[in-house]
Order: C-alpha cells, then structure tokens, then sequence
C-alpha cells in the first residue's frame, strides 16, 4: 500500500479497514459405523476472524470492477510500518542537518 495516497483514496470510498471472517475449518458430523462406534468424531466449524485493508480495483483495459484487493493487518503491523518511516525521517533530518553544517562551512571559505 502506498501510504501517502490512503487519504485520497478514503475520502473517494476507494479503500476501508473491514473486519473479515474466514472458514478455517468446516463442521464435521459424527460418523459411526454399523456396529455404532464412532469412526469419525463430530468437529465444530472453526473461523477465524482479522481485520483487513479492502482496496477496489478495476481492469485498465475495460474500467470494470475487479474483486476487492484484501490484505489482513494488525494494529503492531501498522504501528512498525509507521516507526520505520519515523526513523527514516530522524536519519533523513540527520543527514539535512550534517549537510546545513557543511554548507554553512563551505560559504566560509
């Protein structure tokens, strides 16, 4: 994803966090056999649930919708993407800061 348009992309309803639901497991009914034991024990349904960035997307060649484009995040996946900007901006600023010293020594000579 490419944060710096996520704003745009919100406001023109082109992309939303939505909590997702998938089928991990289906439900399986006891089987026995003739004699009345259980061969196969009964199992529950299992679904596990996230939430996911859900972008719409469409064919270039025809501007028809494609399916939604769905990626699962979490709250830490979110939050280690944004503190490895953040730092990149502190190594960033370090740099400009080293390069206004030199600049300012540079004018001197």
């Amino acid at each position: 994803m490419n944060w710096k348009d996520y704003s745009s992309l919100k406001s023109d309803g082109n992309v939303s966090f939505a909590k997702e639901k998938v089928t991990t497991r289906e439900a399986v009914v006891e089987v026995t056999d003739d004699d009345g034991n259980v061969t196969t024990p009964a199992q529950a349904k299992e679904e596990r649930e996230f939430i996911a960035l859900v972008q719409k997307s469409w064919d270039s060649s025809t501007g028809e919708a494609n399916a939604d484009n769905k990626r699962e995040y979490s709250l830490s996946d979110l939050e280690r993407e944004k503190a490895r900007y953040d730092g990149d901006m502190a190594r960033a600023k370090e740099q400009s800061d080293g390069l206004a010293l030199a600049i300012a020594d540079f004018k001197k000579v």
